[in-house]
C-alpha cells in the first residue's frame, strides 16, 4: 500500500500523519485517496490482524486505522486488486492466485455483487463515512453468506460480527 512502486494511493493536498510501510514513509490524513475492491468494503468491518503475511497484515492494518481516523478519506471503488492487495503473496500478474486462476474471478464476482448492493460502480468515489452509510442500509450479516459464500474468512464469523456492530 505505502510502497510507491506497488501502490495506487496518493497523497492529495494536506496532510500530515506519517504512516510507516517496510521502512518508507509518506504522508497521509485526511487528504488521502485509496483505491479499494468493492468486496474490501466488508473485509475491513472483520478485520482482526489475521492475513495472509506479516506484510499483508501491516498494510490491512493502516488502512484500517486511517479509515476508522479519517472517515472522509476518499475512496475509489475498482473491482481489480488494490491497495489492500498489493503486499499481498498471492498477487500475480493477473490479479489474485489464491487458490488459482480463478480464485480473481470469484473475487470480482464477490465486487460486482457489493457494487450492486451498494448502488456503486468501478470509479465510483466515495467516503469511507459514505460506505459505512450504505453498508449500513444495504447489506445485512446474513447477506454475507451468498456474497462471501467462497471465502475462506466468513466461518470466523469476523465479518459478520463487524457488520452487526455497524448496524447496532
Amino acid at each position: 500500500m505505502l510502497n510507491q512502486g506497488r501502490s495506487s494511493m496518493r497523497r492529495c493536498l494536506g496532510g500530515q500523519f506519517f504512516a510507516l510501510y517496510l521502512g518508507m514513509a509518506i504522508e497521509t490524513q485526511e487528504g488521502l485517496e485509496m483505491r479499494l475492491r468493492a468486496h474490501h468494503l466488508l473485509c475491513l468491518l472483520g478485520f482482526r490482524g489475521l492475513g495472509y503475511s506479516r506484510e499483508y497484515v501491516e498494510n490491512m492494518s493502516q488502512i484500517a486505522d486511517q479509515l476508522r481516523s479519517f472517515p472522509e478519506t476518499s475512496i475509489e471503488v475498482v473491482g481489480k486488486p488494490d491497495d489492500i492487495c498489493s503486499p499481498c503473496p498471492f498477487l500475480g500478474e493477473k490479479g489474485c492466485q489464491q487458490r488459482g486462476v480463478e480464485s480473481e474471478e470469484r473475487a470480482r464476482g464477490r465486487d460486482k455483487d457489493v457494487m450492486e448492493r451498494l448502488n456503486m460502480v468501478t470509479g465510483d468515489k466515495i467516503t469511507w463515512s459514505e460506505v459505512e452509510k450504505r453498508l449500513r442500509s444495504s447489506i445485512s450479516p446474513e447477506d454475507l453468506d451468498v456474497i462471501c459464500q467462497d471465502c475462506q474468512w466468513l466461518p470466523q464469523g469476523y465479518c459478520v460480527e463487524g457488520l452487526k456492530r455497524l448496524r447496532d
